[in-house]
């Protein structure tokens, strides 16, 4: 938010977990140590200080927080994009169901499942499409001639677990190569630094590529950008074209949450498997199978097993469009928040949507 110039008030505390809170006693102890609890009440109190200024609330992500939301705001109109739970995994619970039932005055739904199931307990409920979708965009930056062999989308994750996952990933894409040249693109996530990440594939024996010398061409990408090479395989390193990166993509070979989720929705064939970090590990990607279903293939955690399942995909256009068909349909097209923008407009009177 604070990228597009729209300010984010009120305290913020960085814990180990790095938000992305399990239900493991290790994880909940270092946050609660970092901080958390105290964290938490500093901001109900932030918000309830605010309630003079607030007119409506939008709530975005669990249950909890449209909670925490309204009862620091009593009596401020309230919708909850509830994008946490998903009756594909496992549903929402009877109170949290109660909840929103009796305080929201709508909920859009992560899926068309999980809204049917929360219309059937009477909560007014809908599906306008994932907000992720709109979370990306081309920047046309990528220029990859088709004789170069096919595009494999390599994504590490957006947290300090990237830099294990990118040396586990750079191994999958030289057993691809093995058979025949093969691309691979890394959209490095914001955050991320890309000495490090070069560190780590010429500790495994990538040498840097010149830039003119490298085949296909990027363009003046938005952030920086390096090359290596490894046999037949060529790999980029790139800022600021993670859009590019999935569009160009044949197949995508992913230990990420959300980006996963973003390429199977494009229509991007994703492989998967369980990755040496602490954020992608099996339960996770059970979660992950049962979230996106036929657009997700799970392979054993070895680079030679990984890469057989990427040559079958490539392979088998036929697969490659069922996969595609099931990413779209889970995740729904591009356009998701302007449909809730609009919905919510004409929910509480805005001149008929915005």
């Amino acid at each position: 938010m604070r990228a597009a110039g729209i300010a984010v008030p009120g305290p913020r505390v960085r814990v180990p977990s790095g938000g992305m809170v399990r239900p493991q006693i290790r994880t909940v102890v270092r946050d609660l140590r970092a901080g958390l609890l105290g964290q938490f009440r500093r901001q109900l109190r932030f918000v309830a200080s605010r309630r003079d200024h607030v007119d409506q609330i939008i709530a975005v992500g669990d249950v909890f927080a449209g909670w925490a939301a309204g009862r620091s705001l009593p009596g401020k109109p309230l919708v909850l994009v509830a994008t946490a739970k998903s009756e594909y995994i496992h549903g929402h619970s009877r109170i949290e169901t109660w909840w929103m039932r009796r305080r929201a005055d709508h909920v859009f739904a992560r899926d068309e499942r999980t809204a049917a199931a929360l219309r059937r307990a009477g909560v007014k409920a809908s599906w306008a499409g994932n907000l992720m979708m709109d979370a990306m965009a081309v920047t046309g930056a990528l220029t990859l001639p088709r004789t170069a062999g096919p595009v494999v989308a390599l994504l590490p994750g957006s947290r300090e677990d990237a830099y294990v996952n990118l040396g586990s990933l750079a191994a999958v894409l030289e057993r691809v190569a093995a058979s025949g040249a093969a691309v691979g693109l890394v959209p490095l996530a914001p955050g991320l630094d890309m000495g490090r990440a070069a560190a780590v594939l010429r500790e495994r024996g990538w040498e840097p590529a010149e830039r003119e010398n490298a085949g296909p061409a990027v363009e003046s990408v938005p952030g920086g950008d390096a090359a290596f090479r490894k046999g037949r395989a060529l790999l980029w390193v790139l800022e600021g074209v993670f859009g590019d990166v999935l569009q160009a993509a044949d197949v995508v070979v992913g230990l990420a949450g959300t980006a996963n989720e973003q390429a199977a929705g494009l229509g991007k064939p994703v492989v998967a498997f369980p990755g040496p970090g602490v954020q992608f590990g099996p339960r996770f990607l059970r979660a992950q199978r049962l979230l996106l279903g036929d657009a997700l293939v799970v392979a054993p955690p070895s680079p030679e097993a990984v890469a057989a399942e990427v040559r079958a995909i490539l392979s088998d256009p036929a697969r490659r469009e069922r996969m595609a068909a099931a990413g779209r349909e889970r995740m729904g097209p591009p356009g998701a928040a302007r449909r809730m923008a609009d919905a919510i407009g004409r929910l509480w009177g805005w001149e008929d949507g915005l």
